[in-house]
């Protein structure tokens, strides 16, 4: 399976925007180092930790050019 497979369905073809990009980054950096704190709660910290992986993954998606459709359901299966 390819990311062409999931356009319509989960993904939408968009031009990179190195501005969005960027923001991404600096927010999963910015999570990265808040899950660090240790006097956080373990759930806050693994919370704070996944916000930083999806907005990782959501700049390398974005970089390749796709966007989550988050507003549409899924009508496909994986």
């Amino acid at each position: 399976m390819t990311l062409d497979n999931l356009l319509g369905a989960r993904l939408e073809r968009i031009t990179p925007d190195k501005l969005t990009i960027k923001r991404l980054l600096e927010a999963a950096r910015r999570n990265i180092q808040d899950a660090q704190i240790e006097q956080l709660s373990n759930e806050n910290r693994f919370d704070t930790a996944y916000k930083a992986i999806m907005q990782l993954a959501n700049a390398a998606l974005q970089s390749n050019g796709f966007r989550t459709l988050s507003s549409k359901p899924a009508t496909t299966k994986l």
